[in-house]
């Protein structure tokens, strides 16, 4: 037995879960550790330093692609971390769409990552990788299917430079779920009608919920700074079915961060709410 498997022992890691094992959350994998978090959207990444308290130290960002910008913040982010691990947002390449039916039989969050087919039956595509956030009282689920190319050229680029990836997820979706998440416990919004928006970083999700059922959704990665034709285009069908009753429930990334500036006239006199809290996105990643 080597001297850090005894040390392991002694101070109680070796009964903690494996920095990359997605079961657990961030808090429980990294207790008091330091750790890096990369979002990678097209030609364009940013970054953030989280503290051993599982604060927000510090955020950056640079334009060009995953490999260009790694190639030049590697030692920085390895600095940054207890052993190389880093934590990845995907926001380009891939899609989220509104499905039924799907299959929850025991244990399928293993069997989605082990083998997809037998959780998505024809809808499978041997080359995607998925998640998917099933809705707790109906049989709707959203599914997030991303390239498997790009998350394997994302692993060998980050090999090259002595990092590993301890969770590589699409930021988008896990802040949708989270926003679903929230809106199911809360017995006022559930029973709403809403228009429930997430955006980062050029990429938007939009849900239709009426009385607890996911009635609609549109996705798009990869939106140009101010195409306000593009957003209002995604838009429409849920504006055209609103009224007066429908409210809107707005998160992005960070406060800021560029829906609102640009966008919010879309939605006319509709109530808007902003449930963006600061960092919102690198809070999310660092608890969950």
């Amino acid at each position: 037995m080597e001297f850090k498997d005894i040390k392991d022992v002694l101070t109680f890691a070796a009964f903690r879960p494996e920095p990359d094992n997605p079961r657990f959350t961030w808090q429980q994998r990294f207790p008091r550790r330091k750790s890096v978090l990369v979002n990678i959207s097209r030609a364009h990444c940013s970054w953030a330093f989280v503290n051993r308290k599982g604060q927000i130290d510090s955020t950056a960002e640079a334009d060009g692609e995953f490999v260009e910008v790694a190639a030049q913040m590697a030692d920085l982010w390895k600095s940054g971390t207890e052993d190389g691990w880093i934590g990845i947002s995907l926001n380009n390449r891939f899609i989220i769409s509104l499905e039924h039916n799907l299959s929850r039989k025991k244990g399928w969050q293993e069997e989605l990552r082990l083998n997809p087919k037998s959780i998505l039956g024809t809808k499978h595509d041997r080359t995607k990788r998925y998640g998917i956030h099933h809705n707790p009282e109906t049989s709707a689920s959203l599914v997030m299917a991303c390239d498997d190319s790009m998350v394997k050229a994302i692993e060998e680029a980050m090999r090259s430079h002595n990092l590993r990836p301890a969770r590589i997820c699409s930021g988008l979706f896990a802040m949708t779920a989270h926003l679903l998440n929230r809106v199911a416990t809360d017995a006022s919004l559930k029973s709403q009608d809403l228009i429930l928006v997430t955006w980062l970083d050029g990429s938007l999700c939009v849900v239709r919920q009426r009385s607890g059922q996911w009635q609609d959704l549109r996705c798009r990665s990869g939106i140009a700074p101010g195409d306000e034709a593009t957003v209002g285009q995604m838009l429409r069908p849920f504006l055209d079915k609103a009224d007066g009753s429908t409210r809107v429930i707005l998160m992005e990334d960070r406060r800021g961060g560029g829906f609102s500036a640009s966008y919010l006239p879309l939605f006319g006199n509709l109530h808007v709410t902003d449930a963006t809290e600061d960092h919102n996105l690198w809070n999310f990643l660092a608890r969950y």
